[in-house]
């Protein structure tokens, strides 16, 4: 599919273009801020050819394109129709948590800034190489350049982040720059070289001479200040001598408030986070290694890996190197070699998954591992489990050994030289075992690979449970119990749309009383969604049932939620399926009603629902089907 193809797809699905308030992106995710996450359709976007997943977090719908993002992103603002504005309707759903909204805050602050982050880490990462293997001299005039060509962005990132944080709290991004400016003026840092304490204002109070380069909460904190100052005099001063005394006063305000308060507390937080997460890794490197490297691909399928970031970059600017980037590039690896195991195991069996593997894996050996976690480590229980063991096991050895990124790059291969240092040891052994023990398990359950590429084998299960043949007239007539117990509710009852106008299929909701969703029938379950909110299963009779616990659910990624079987299981009626704490639900605001469809109504004559009574238990019929 062309990009201007699945761009104008993904604009339709989203809600079209008056649903989108906000749109970024990273390395490979087109991230939507909608007005009403209800009108996107998910499960199109998914299922678009050149999408690889689509993940709701943080307040974003992120849309995995891999490495054509750049161009996707391009079709879409290049849309006339898309204006990207205050306009439009109110924001609908929950009251997000604070923990959400500062990721999301974080998140969309930092990831504008990635492209020249990404670009100098990259350039940093060579100029190593070529001076380590003495292709470059240290100090001459080349190296000098290409020293400062990347040096810029992370010597300025107070400058990157203005930017950002000005468009993220809508205030004017010039006043953001000027107290960037001020941050990093040379008076201040004349002040550190002379080693002086602070510049006196009024008696004991004065302005810190601290180094904010490379710093982030200083300038995230003191532009979310500014930004309330700054609308405050926009609507106080007349508009006739706004534009002279608005900037003005702002300044004169801000930046003495921001330079004496806001900006130390901001870099002794930083310094603090850094420092607490060096005593965590010093109490037990090991352990701390393992969970770091092992995490990482949930970060990732997350998006929280942005957030970590804030804490990398932090490490750089109290340290000047950062332990958990060397972590984070053990897993990268692991990334990476998982779709090229894939690649041995099914190259003679899936020549899709062969081509798509294989670029997946060069892909991550540069840095880039959504291409390969999204488009394949998921599908493969073996690969995501061989990942986080890989990754867990490499990035507790370069914790051990003290290993370190020394500048802020994107981990590759090409990017060794960045962690040359104190600690490289680690990297030696580290990285070389991360891949090998990450493809070792992929090679060693190879069989289990195959298997589940080829689908579940059901042949066996089918013969077991296989109607027998009858004349009697009761064969026309199939029946469903609730798989709860609890009180009916029809479809078109529900908020849910794709629901209530039966889209997936016809059926009956229940409004649950017990924490168990059992088998309405005899069957094999066919599907098992990973954040177990979602089952289905085809019956002996050929009905294919899904159940859907909850609406919107899928936001709390497996949380409070069981499954007690697995996909190719051969289930009984009145098997227990999943096991979920409605109420725990329900307390996080979510809807619990817990629907059940068939999802092959169209091959049967009528489908009806028994409406003789309100509340239901699990040995009761619900559903008949009339063949």
């Amino acid at each position: 599919m062309k990009n201007e193809e699945l761009a104008k797809l993904i604009l339709e699905n989203v809600g079209g273009a008056k649903n989108i308030k906000n749109l970024t992106h990273c390395v490979t995710r087109l991230r939507f801020t909608l007005y009403d996450d209800k009108k996107a359709n998910k499960k199109t976007i998914e299922n678009l050819d050149g999408v690889l997943g689509v993940q709701e977090q943080g307040g974003q719908f992120q849309v995995i394109v891999g490495s054509k993002v750049n161009k996707v992103y391009q079709e879409l603002i290049g849309n006339p129709q898309l204006a990207l504005s205050e306009d439009g309707p109110k924001e609908t759903g929950k009251k997000k948590s604070v923990i959400s909204n500062i990721l999301e805050t974080i998140s969309s602050i930092l990831i504008p800034s990635l492209p020249p982050v990404i670009g100098g880490g990259m350039i940093k990462g060579f100029l190593f190489m070529f001076w380590e293997f003495g292709w470059i001299e240290w100090g001459s005039d080349i190296f000098n350049l290409l020293n400062i060509i990347s040096d810029g962005m992370f010597y300025f990132y107070p400058f990157l982040l203005a930017v950002s944080a000005a468009k993220r709290f809508k205030t004017n991004p010039y006043m953001a720059l000027a107290i960037a400016g001020s941050m990093m003026h040379p008076t201040i840092y004349e002040g550190i070289n002379a080693g002086l304490k602070s510049l006196k204002v009024i008696g004991s109070i004065g302005v810190p001479y601290l180094d904010y380069n490379s710093s982030v909460i200083p300038i995230i904190l003191s532009v979310w200040v500014m930004s309330y100052v700054y609308r405050f005099f926009e609507k106080k001063i007349p508009d006739i001598v706004s534009v002279i005394f608005t900037p003005m006063l702002t300044l004169v305000i801000v930046i003495p408030v921001c330079m004496i308060m806001i900006c130390p507390l901001g870099y002794y937080i930083g310094e603090y986070i850094a420092q607490g997460v060096q005593v965590l890794i010093d109490f037990s490197p090991i352990v701390a290694g393992f969970v770091i490297g092992a995490i990482r691909p949930f970060t990732v399928l997350t998006g929280t890996h942005h957030a970590v970031r804030a804490i990398v970059s932090q490490q750089l600017a109290t340290y000047g190197y950062t332990t958990i980037g060397a972590m984070n590039y053990m897993s990268t690896m692991a990334q990476a070699a998982a779709p090229l195991a894939i690649y041995f195991v099914l190259r003679k069996h899936n020549e899709k998954m062969k081509n798509l593997s294989l670029s997946a894996a060069v892909s991550g050996f540069l840095g880039v591992t959504e291409p390969g976690l999204y488009g394949i480590i998921v599908k493969y229980k073996v690969a995501f489990i061989a990942t986080m063991i890989g990754g867990g096991i490499g990035g507790a050895i370069s914790s051990v050994f003290g290993s370190a990124e020394y500048a802020m790059v994107m981990s590759s291969l090409i990017t060794i030289p960045a962690t040359f240092g104190n600690g490289f040891m680690g990297i030696i052994i580290g990285l070389p075992a991360s891949i090998i023990i990450t493809m070792a398990i992929i090679f060693v359950f190879k069989n289990k690979v195959i298997e589940e590429d080829q689908g579940v084998d059901t042949s066996k299960a089918e013969e077991m449970i296989k109607p027998k043949i009858s004349v009697n007239m009761d064969d026309k007539l199939l029946k469903l119990n609730a798989p709860t117990k609890g009180e009916i509710c029809a479809l078109q009852d529900l908020s849910d749309e794709t629901f209530a106008k039966e889209m997936m299929g016809k059926g009956i909701a229940i409004l649950p009383q017990d924490n168990q969703i059992c088998a309405p029938a005899d069957g094999i379950i066919t599907a098992l969604f990973p954040t177990k909110h979602a089952i289905g299963m085809k019956t002996k009779d050929g009905l294919e049932v899904l159940i859907h616990i909850g609406i919107d659910t899928v936001n709390l990624n497996g949380k409070y939620f069981e499954a007690k079987v697995n996909i190719g299981d051969t289930v009984v009626q009145g098997q227990t399926l999943i096991v979920f704490d409605y109420q725990k639900v329900a307390e996080e605001h979510y809807d619990t009603h817990v629907i059940m469809v068939i999802t092959n109504s169209d091959d049967y004559l009528d489908i009806f629902s028994n409406q003789k009574i309100e509340t239901v238990t699990k040995d009761m019929d619900i559903l008949t089907v009339i063949q």
